[in-house]
C-alpha cells in the first residue's frame, strides 16, 4: 500500500502513542509511577523507530514528468504506462524505489557540494529505464531536486566540510547548467 508522506507522519505518531499508552495500562499494576513512564517512554519510541524503519520511500514519476513521494508499507503493483504492471516490494530503510512510468530515460545524480572549493562534482549516478523501477542506496533518502534544468552550482555548506544533494533529471539534461544564485 502507497501512502502519503503526511498521513505516514499521522501514522506513526498514532502508533507511538497507541504503545506508550497500552504499555502503561500493562505495567501500571506493578512498578511505581516514575518507572512506569521511563518503560512507556521507551515502548513508545521502539514503537515508533520500528514504524520509521518498516517501511520504504518511493518515488513515483507519472508520464507527464509529474512526481509525487510516497511510503510503501507491504507490497503494491503499479500499472505502468507501457501498460505492463509490476510490483514493487518494500527495500531496507536506506533505499528508495524509483518508479518512472513515463518513456524517458532517467538519471539520478549525486552532486557534493564541498565547502573547501565550493564545487559540484558528480559521482553515483543511477539510470532508470523507460517504465521500469529502480531501488537505490541513498544516505538521506531525499531527492532534492527534480527535472530542473539549472541546479546551484555552489552552495555555502556551514559547519561541514561537503553537503551531499540529489537530481532525478532527464537523461537529455545537461550534466554542466547555467549558473543559478546560491542557496543558503
Amino acid at each position: 500500500m502507497l501512502i502519503s508522506p503526511t498521513t505516514f507522519l499521522i501514522f506513526k505518531g498514532a502508533v507511538g502513542i497507541a504503545l506508550f499508552a497500552s504499555c502503561f495500562y500493562l505495567i501500571k499494576q506493578r512498578l511505581e509511577q516514575k518507572k512506569k513512564t521511563v518503560i512507556s517512554i521507551i515502548a513508545g519510541i521502539i514503537g515508533f523507530s520500528a514504524m520509521q524503519f518498516s517501511c520504504s520511500k518511493v518515488y513515483m514519476v507519472e508520464r507527464d514528468l509529474m512526481y509525487e513521494e510516497y511510503y510503501l508499507m507491504g507490497r503494491t503493483k503499479q500499472e505502468m504506462g507501457n501498460g505492463k504492471t509490476i510490483t514493487i516490494s518494500p527495500s531496507r530503510f536506506d533505499k528508495v524505489n524509483i518508479v518512472n512510468k513515463s518513456e524517458f530515460k532517467l538519471i539520478l545524480e549525486e552532486i557534493i557540494y564541498a565547502d573547501n572549493s565550493n564545487s559540484v562534482s558528480a559521482n553515483g549516478d543511477y539510470e532508470i529505464a523507460p517504465y521500469s523501477t529502480k531501488e537505490v542506496f541513498l544516505p538521506s533518502p531525499e531527492i532534492t531536486y527534480f527535472f530542473e534544468d539549472n541546479i546551484p552550482d555552489a552552495l555555502e555548506v556551514r559547519g561541514r566540510s561537503s553537503e551531499t544533494k540529489y537530481w532525478l533529471r532527464l537523461e537529455s539534461q545537461a550534466e554542466d547548467n547555467e549558473t543559478m544564485e546560491e542557496v543558503d
